[in-house]
């Protein structure tokens, strides 16, 4: 009888206790699903009005800082019973940068409605049209501005007894100093900004931070010079040691303007480098991080002003604040890409695209699972049903569990492979290769690049250009499970092969095999589609780490990619030394750049009819014995320093034209060479101009030459800057003349004053037979009202001719070789 009671009062009680539990559980997921909600944090409107402000905004309501103003304001003026309206400068069509159309709207609009108490002004344009008009539209009433980028704007504006406000501190300073700290290798840093008023200021403070960073590079990218693809381009062609400063710049050279998300979509996917941006925006979407002024708290403080200058009386006796507090935001994801060092960030800092741990993102559901299996305990000694019960929440506890195993499984092949070719990512590769290989370990590693994919992008797409890849990799896949090979994506069309227990050779069956299917033709619908690649190869030597291995092979790559492509090379001793000469002139360059390491030498012109000096060629040379230029310049414009060069040798020139001036001698032009790659340096012809106003130097004495096919890509970056060369007065000389494209329509309309005839054509043509074509193009010159620099003449009877068929300079070793600056001045045809 005792046993039945305790039976039935077990029985009752574990009734009872999974009825709770149960309650519970319901309880728990209520609460779960309530607070799981993501509210919006909105901030009521006063019920008692008391006071009236407008808020003039300098830009419409997509503006990038506008939502945190908003927020910030309605933080601390709802509560004080201030209400406000806005205007947007830049909405319904208005957006004259004079603000007369704004005016009359303004004007029009405040006849009709209740008379403001106070005047809230957001941004540079704004204030500069409050600053214009006040008299007229709101006399006598406060008037409190924010987010101001221009300070002496800024303080102009607080002399008025009836103005004050906050100025918007950039922190572009506090966000160098942070990248410096997490990029100490790198030495460049380029500043992205437009023309706009904060661009303007943005730009200029960029420039004056650089006498802070000695040894670093700065360059600016206007991005209102540059068209949507110019940019594009640009972006994905910036130095591998240059960190980018993504400051304001939403408008174009097309005059288009581009909302933040926008713009930044653009930035990140186009540049490959570290991008900081000290400004709110951008965040989580491939910015790596930045210093910024925190908007919303600034506005806070704008709306405390606005309560104490109503509560007090009608004028601002505050003076102007130049401080608001800032934040620092960072990519967790980008910081862990760049292996950056997280205690180098401020302990405040704000982090994006953090993952969440397994406990934060699961820890929630284990209280129900918890509940869940006490319940299916309870029940199982209650009755059979509570065991069929029992045994369903079971396999819904084992579905959950598979789910997240499934999750884990997943997380992880992302983490390890290429999701597009399904083989494994440059990152685990190159993890693998360091845990398994040795310096002892024998084994081949090939990196294989698609010939001109690009190319095949802009042919048929990136879809289909994908699945071409995709094909290749299916055929590559069979030799490489059979072999036991590793393949992974290395790049964005480049494979890495790790071949095991092989030293390769030129012509081993393995590569031939590798051709093969590369090059078998692929089927699209009813066409095929023929492709070729270019490999690089590294083999062990028993020396050499699996890293270095890596880097040989794509070395090797790209000489295959020099040497025509469609081929293979593996990586040698000679290769070694290149690179080992190329390391070697690079640290003399950079020496040379800190410690003024070049000098000019200068190769008289002379007038083939008077045999008097008519100009120069100025030639750099590096100070540092035995380094030429046919070295030292090819390194120079492949380590992307040609700038430099470019700009030491502009001033050098210029100085030495004031020193010959100086000492009284007779001046003529002198021409420096102009690379191509100095296309990117932006800011040249403005320092060019700079330069000649500094040392009082006439345009006219400068000249620049430029090689041939520079003037044939009539590139919009090309056009401008013969622009501005010409607008400054300074002649333009296309070198070369005759090596490359060698056709002569071209020449009547490109802005070209002199041409120089290479000397391969005087080798060639000057000689008894052919030279009637030398002299065609010498009358054909003259004709197109161009004057003519013949270079290479090394012996009389070529200058004779020359002479004979009116040719205007003479340029070469007949004469005189290049020669020091004090030398070349007193020249004088013996």
């Amino acid at each position: 009888m005792d046993k039945r009671k305790t039976l039935i009062f077990l029985r009752n009680f574990s009734l009872w206790l999974s009825i709770l539990c149960l309650l519970a559980l319901l309880i728990f997921f209520l609460r779960f699903i309530v607070t799981g909600i993501d509210k919006k944090e909105v901030v009521k409107r006063p019920v008692e009005v008391y006071h009236r402000v407008l808020f003039i905004s300098s830009y419409d309501p997509l503006y990038f800082t506008y939502d945190a103003q908003v927020k910030g304001l309605e933080r601390s003026l709802y509560p004080n019973g201030i209400e406000y309206d806005v205007a947007y400068m830049y909405s319904n069509g208005r957006g004259d940068t004079s603000g007369d159309e704004f005016f009359n709207f303004m004007k029009q609009r405040l006849s009709k409605v209740k008379k403001y108490e106070a005047i809230l002004i957001g941004d540079d344009l704004a204030l500069e049209f409050a600053i214009k008009y006040q008299e007229e539209l709101f006399p006598k009433i406060p008037v409190i501005f924010f987010g101001i980028n221009d300070y002496e704007l800024a303080l102009k504006a607080s002399l008025n007894p009836m103005m004050s406000g906050f100025y918007e501190n950039d922190y572009l300073e506090e966000t160098m100093n942070l990248a410096k700290a997490l990029f100490p290798d790198r030495k460049t840093f380029i500043g992205l900004h437009d023309q706009s008023v904060a661009g303007k200021v943005d730009i200029s403070t960029f420039w004056t931070l650089r006498d802070k960073y000695k040894g670093y590079s700065f360059v600016d990218l206007d991005a209102s010079l540059l068209s949507q693809s110019d940019l594009v381009f640009l972006l994905a062609e910036l130095p591998k040691d240059s960190i980018l400063f993504y400051m304001n710049c939403y408008s174009d050279k097309n005059q288009n303007v581009y909302s933040m998300l926008s713009r930044t979509g653009t930035v990140v996917r186009s540049a490959t480098v570290p991008i900081f941006r000290n400004y709110v925006g951008g965040e989580g979407m491939g910015v790596l991080g930045g210093i910024h002024m925190d908007v919303e708290e600034q506005c806070v403080k704008v709306g405390e002003m606005v309560k104490e200058v109503l509560t007090k009386g009608s004028r601002p006796e505050i003076s102007l604040v130049d401080y608001t507090e800032s934040r620092t935001s960072f990519d967790y994801s980008l910081m862990k890409d760049f292996k950056l060092d997280f205690s180098l960030l401020p302990k405040d800092t704000i982090f994006y695209n953090k993952p969440e741990s397994f406990i934060s993102h699961y820890g929630k559901i284990f209280p129900p699972i918890i509940m869940l299996f006490i319940t299916l305990v309870v029940l199982m000694f209650y009755s059979k049903c509570g065991k069929m019960i029992s045994m369903t929440y079971i396999a819904e506890l084992k579905k959950s569990q598979k789910v997240l195993l499934d999750s884990q499984e997943q997380l992880s092949y992302q983490a390890e492979y290429d999701e597009i070719l399904d083989v494994l990512n440059r990152r685990t590769i190159t993890a693998w290769l360091r845990d398994t290989m040795t310096e002892k370990s024998v084994y081949s590693i090939i990196i294989i690049d698609i010939d001109d994919f690009k190319m095949l992008n802009e042919n048929y797409g990136h879809s289909l250009a994908d699945s071409i890849l995709q094909y290749v990799v299916a055929l590559l896949k069979g030799m490489v499970e059979e072999g036991g090979w590793k393949i992974a994506r290395f790049g964005g069309d480049e494979l890495l092969l790790v071949i095991p227990d092989e030293v390769l050779t030129m012509e081993c069956q393995i590569v031939r095999q590798l051709f093969a299917a590369i090059r078998a033709p692929i089927p699209l619908g009813d066409e095929t589609l023929a492709i070729t690649a270019s490999m690089g190869a590294s083999c062990s030597d028993g020396i050499t780490p699996p890293e270095q291995h890596v880097i040989n092979a794509e070395t090797a790559m790209y000489e295959a990619k020099k040497r025509g492509k469609n081929g293979i090379v593996i990586y040698d001793d000679e290769m070694k030394e290149k690179a080992l000469e190329e390391i070697r002139i690079k640290e003399k360059l950079q020496q040379a750049f800190d410690n003024d390491g070049f000098f000019m030498l200068y190769q008289p012109q002379i007038d083939a009819q008077t045999k008097e000096v008519s100009g120069y060629e100025a030639l750099v040379r590096m100070k540092e014995p035995g380094i030429y230029p046919g070295q030292f310049i090819p390194v120079a414009e492949r380590s992307g320093w040609i700038w430099r060069i470019g700009r030491i040798t502009t001033e050098l020139v210029i100085k030495q034209l004031a020193a010959w001036r100086d000492q009284g001698k007779t001046l003529h032009p002198v021409s420096v060479n102009f690379s191509s790659n100095q296309l990117n340096d932006h800011g040249y012809v403005d320092f060019v101009e700079d330069l000649l106003k500094r040392y009082n130097i006439p345009p006219q004495f400068l000249e620049i030459e430029i090689t041939e096919g520079l003037f044939l890509e009539k590139s919009v970056l090309a056009d401008g800057f013969f622009r501005r060369f010409k607008d400054l007065g300074i002649r333009l000389l296309m070198d070369d003349f005759g090596t490359g494209y060698s056709s002569l329509g071209y020449l009547t309309y490109i802005p070209v004053d002199v041409i120089k005839l290479d000397k391969s054509l005087v080798d060639t043509y000057l000689v008894e037979g052919k030279d009637s074509f030398i002299r065609n193009i010498i009358h054909l010159m003259h004709d197109l009202d161009k004057n003519m620099i013949i270079e290479g003449v090394e012996e009389e009877k070529q200058y004779l001719r020359l002479k004979e068929f009116g040719a205007d300079t003479i340029q070469g070793y007949f004469f005189s070789k290049p020669i020091p600056a004090n030398e070349a001045i007193d020249f004088n045809v013996s």
